[in-house]
């Protein structure tokens, strides 16, 4: 069974500034770039690297509900298992794993690892993007 993964390495579409620093308003054009390029994919399933990357500023409860809450509205060309790739650090780790959950929470085939291989093996289980299996992804009104 073949699987169709879209690797996204945050570099090649999106502009960092010098040492790879990500804020608040870089991701949600990093979301907005994802869903444009998910659409232009559809049936795929994505890994979006991330592990090159550094976070400005500190994360907390509400820019990851602001974040989730952005995704919701491309939740129609996000129909795949989407598996995120971060830096192998505590403090990343646990923002991650709290964005994870809430994007679970709302629907969607989220799962975050450390290592790539480790994301490629889990994307590569999956039979098909939006295969039955897969709940219905929430609406934008949801």
């Amino acid at each position: 069974m073949s699987t169709d993964i879209r690797v996204y390495k945050v570099e090649d579409f999106i502009r960092f500034n010098e040492s790879g620093d990500i804020d608040f308003d870089r991701s949600m054009q990093l979301i907005h770039k994802i869903g444009e390029m998910a659409a232009l994919h559809p049936g795929h399933n994505i890994l979006l690297d991330l592990r090159k990357t550094t976070l400005v500023g500190e994360a907390n409860i509400g820019m990851i509900l602001k974040l989730s809450l952005e995704i919701v509205r491309y939740g129609s060309s996000l129909r795949g298992w989407i598996a995120n790739v971060v830096p192998d650090d505590p403090k990343r780790l646990l923002i991650a794993k709290q964005f994870e959950m809430t994007m679970q929470l709302r629907g969607f085939k989220l799962q975050v690892f450390t290592n790539f291989e480790d994301a490629i093996d889990w994307l590569s289980e999956i039979t098909e993007a939006g295969a039955s299996d897969q709940a219905e992804y929430p609406s934008e009104s949801s």
